[in-house]
Formats: C-alpha cells, structure tokens, sequence
C-alpha cells in the first residue's frame, strides 16, 4: 500500500475519535482559551454602546490584545488557539475602545484542551431574580391573615434562615429580591410568621429553580393551592443520552418549551433521585383543559438547536382535571430513544474531508451511533459524481465503495457526493438510514476552489507570528492547508467568531483557511506568512 495512503487512513481513524480541537497528526495537548463578555448589563447602563464601540481582551506575557465580535443578546467572543504554556498562570481584562477598564482582576492557568470562559463585563450581572407568592387562598382557608402575619421565603438564598417578604400594594402578594450567580440552583419554600408550622408543602419536596444569565420572575401560589389551576408532571428519561455523553447532569440543564409557557420561559426539570429521570411539578392553568392540547418540546440548556425531535411534530398531552386520583402526566424518553428497544444504528456530522482537486485522497467522515450500545459493522459506502450542488442528477461512481476516494479525472467540473449506510453488527434492527452529504464545491483541476457561501476575513496578512480568523457566524470547524493542499490543522467546534491561530512555526509561503458551518456553508480565504 502507498505510505501516503496508509498514513492518511490512520489519521482519519485516530482523528475520528478524538473529540475537540486537534493538531494534525499529534496528541491533543494544544492549550487555547475561549472568551465570551455578556454585555447586556454595560449597555443598558449605557456604559457601551454596540452601534459604536469596540471591546478587546488585554492580557500580559506579551500576548498581543485582541478585539472580540459581537453575538446575539451582546454577547462578544474570541479565541485565542495554540498561545499558553502549561500550568503558567495569565492575567487579563477586558477593555472598551482604548480607554475604559474594567476594575476586575481576572487571571486563568493554561490546561490541556480548550478552556471555556464565560463572564460579564465588570463582573456585575443581569440576573435579579424575583420571587413573587401569591396569598390569596391561604387568606380564604383562614391561614393567613395580612394585617397580623407576615410571609416569609426560606432555602438555599439565605442558609434557611428565613427573608421576609414585602407586601405588593394592597394586594395578597409577596415579593422579595436577590441575586444570585447564573447557572446556580436554588431550593426554597414559603412560611408564615417565624413558625416552623406555617411551612407550606409539608411532606414535599423543596421548590427548585435554575437561575439564568436574565431578569427572572418566579410566581407561585402559597402550598400550590390555586382553583384556577391543575398540577401537570413531565418526565423526561436521559439515560441513553448521560451514557453517550450527550448529556453532562453536572454541566447540562434540560428544559421543556411549549405552548403553556410561550415556548420558552424557566421551566427546568430536575434529576431528584439520582436515576438520570428528569423531573418538573408545574401548575397550568385550568382554560386549557378545553382550548388544549398541550404542545411542547424537552430542550437541553434551554436551546432550540439542542432540541429534541428535529423536524418532527411537537409532543402533545390531553391536559384534564386531575379528579378521581386520575393525574396529569407525561413520561418519555428524550428523543424517544429507548435504550430497551431495538433501534437502528444512525450516523451524524456526516462530511467529506480534503482538498476538491484532481489527484487528491478525500475521505468520508462521520459519527456512528447505536442506542441499544451495538457496535459497528459491515457498514456500506457510495461515491456520487453529480452534475448539481443538491445531488439531483447523480451517477454512482463504479468501484467506489469504500471511505475513501482518489479524485479522478472526469470528476473535475462536478460536484462529488458521498452516501454511508450504518449497519450494526447484530440485534432485530441492523441498518440504519442511509444518509448523503455533497461537497461544497465543484472539483478543481489546480489549487483549491475559493467557496463563497461563508464570509471570512484574515488578518494580519502577510503573517508572521500569529493569524486572527473572523467569520460572519460561529464555525463549526476551521481547516488549515499548505498550498499543496495538505491539511495542516483542525480546530473543531471553536465556540467563537473570533480565533487566533499561531503560525510562526509555519514555514513561507501561501496557506489557505476553510472555514465550515451549519453542515454545506464554507468559505476558503488565502493568506501569505512571511
């Protein structure tokens, strides 16, 4: 077999299952940092104005400051790739325009991998959290009266020592205020006076929220008892997916969006029992018994892009009176991937790796999957050569059936297609759907074809030491060739429009950048390091 051959198949296979960023070739022991700056609380201060102000990240060991793009909801992002030392502490601020500091000290020490980091301008958050009860029917049970009582909130806010709440106008209800950091959770219950007996929910569990990077309002009515509304439970089973490490419970959150709640809001469900069975009590109002069905949908961290059932209808529920010992609840496993029943293996991310130009090794990449835990086998591969970019009018390429291609001849001017079946290696359901991906381009008889799909800038260009990429919308992964079109470096999944590659260990000449997102959309850009 031809060594270049033979050592390109062993890449693709280590690199297969080695999650993450990655240096063509070597271990992963690459030390990078992510940046993410939540603006929200400076702007409406109007401490920075989005319309005309920059804001950079300035660190020390003479690391060059860098300008951070801006995202959705003011969040701002950069990433600085291959620039540390391990173990060596650095420290850092964040700066608007050439003059205004934050009063902060920030540091971090350099690890292996990337490094998230996830912070608000001066520290300072936007994130007050209110919590309103409503005592209206504990004043009709005669439970509570308002001119001799008070209310109080008791739980993790306070180390159970108990707040008192504050009178809302005249009305039965009660608020209070706090502040807590994103991504904590809080338990809690009401009381009445100073006495242990006033407890609402005796023999239930705490009330339990988790508090967003936003203003939160939590309104609930005192021991759940409201005539106008009826308790619903949602069970959503993530065994399967903690397994695969889709879903980390000491990271990942898992909501439920829908129609009730206008497809959003903070309903979190909890893992209470330790059985990775995810749970959330949540009072509905009553008109829905007759304008339903419930329509909704479970989420991870709160993201439609992380949502389950991807082009499929919503879940739906017959929401109904919960008389006669007959409750509402709704039990699934998310996705509906039941671990106990046989179920096709899939493939995902699935691409075709190298350069579209005569000549050149192109390999099919992609993820296998198997929720009953079966291994792979016997999995079938196709080569298309296609007249189109969708793959309409494509013939399948004689002898090429195996995960690699060489470019030929007649390829050049077309577009090439790559199809993978997965197949199991035993169990009731051993294939799996056959899913096609199409390159991004034409193939090339010289060079590589510059894609247009995905807006990309470099700089600075010429490069000596360092590059800094910046793409109109996060990439998925950014590829780094020579001009013989060799693949260089990988940076997969940077979390940033923002990246800084070093380069100062690259010889002269012209490189090239393939930046990809959001599966076809890529672009290629030159640069020259001198």
């Amino acid at each position: 077999m031809d060594t270049r051959l033979l050592a390109l198949i062993l890449f693709f296979s280590w690199y297969s299952v080695c999650p993450g960023l990655v240096s063509a070739g070597k271990p992963d022991t690459t030390y990078s940092i992510s940046f993410q700056l939540n603006m929200s609380k400076a702007v409406q201060e109007q401490i920075f104005d989005p319309d005309s102000d920059y804001l950079y990240l300035v660190m020390d060991h003479g690391i060059d400051s860098m300008r951070l793009v801006p995202g959705p909801d003011y969040n701002y992002s950069c990433m600085l790739y291959n620039e540390f030392d391990s173990g060596v502490t650095y420290h850092y601020k964040f700066r608007i325009n050439s003059d205004q500091w934050e009063i902060v000290n920030r540091s971090i020490t350099a690890q292996p991998g990337i490094v998230y980091v996830k912070a608000w301008w001066n520290n300072e958050a936007l994130n007050y959290t209110r919590f309103i009860v409503n005592m209206k029917y504990a004043v009709q049970a005669g439970k509570f009266n308002p001119v001799t009582d008070s209310v109080c909130i008791v739980g993790t806010m306070n180390d159970s020592l108990g707040s008192r709440m504050n009178q809302i106008d005249t009305t039965f209800q009660y608020s209070i205020t706090y502040s807590f950091d994103p991504g904590s959770v809080q338990q809690y219950k009401y009381r009445i006076n100073e006495d242990s007996s006033g407890f609402e929910l005796a023999g239930h569990p705490n009330r339990m929220i988790r508090i967003q990077d936003t203003l939160l309002q939590i309104n609930n009515d005192f021991d759940n008892y409201n005539p106008a509304k009826c308790p619903m439970t949602f069970l959503c089973k993530m065994n399967y997916y903690v397994e695969a490490h889709h879903f980390d419970p000491n990271v990942d959150f898992l909501d439920v969006a829908g129609n009730f709640n206008d497809w959003g809001a903070n309903d979190v469900l909890f893992d209470r029992l330790g059985d990775t069975a995810f749970t959330l009590e949540k009072f509905i109002d009553t008109t829905w018994f007759s304008q339903g069905p419930l329509e909704f949908k479970f989420r991870i961290n709160g993201d439609w892009d992380a949502s389950e059932l991807h082009g499929k209808p919503n879940r739906n529920y017959a929401f109904h009176d919960t008389v006669n010992f007959n409750p509402n609840l709704f039990s699934c496993y998310y996705n509906n991937l039941n671990p106990n029943i046989p179920t096709p293996p899939w493939v995902y991310d699935v691409s075709i790796q190298g350069s579209l130009i005569h000549k050149e090794i192109l390999s099919g990449m992609y993820t296998y999957e198997d929720v009953n835990g079966i291994p792979e086998d016997s999995t079938t591969y196709q080569w298309y050569r296609c007249a189109d970019s969708l793959g309409i009018d494509r013939m399948p390429i004689d002898s090429a059936w195996e995960i690699i291609y060489t470019v030929d001849t007649l390829d050049i001017g077309m577009w090439l297609a790559f199809e993978v079946t997965p197949r199991a290696a035993y169990g009731d359901s051993a294939v799996g759907k056959t899913v096609m991906v199409i390159s991004g381009s034409r193939i090339g008889g010289v060079g590589i074809d510059e894609l247009t799909g995905l807006m990309v800038k470099v700089y600075p260009n010429p490069a000596n030491d360092y590059i800094i990429l910046e793409s109109r919308e996060v990439p998925e992964k950014v590829e780094l060739l020579n001009q013989s079109g060799q693949l260089m470096l990988v940076v997969s999944h940077p979390d940033s429009k923002a990246i800084r590659i070093q380069t100062g260990h690259l010889a002269r000449g012209f490189y090239f950048l393939k930046v990809s997102a959001n599966g076809y959309r890529s672009g290629v850009i030159r640069f020259i390091k001198q």
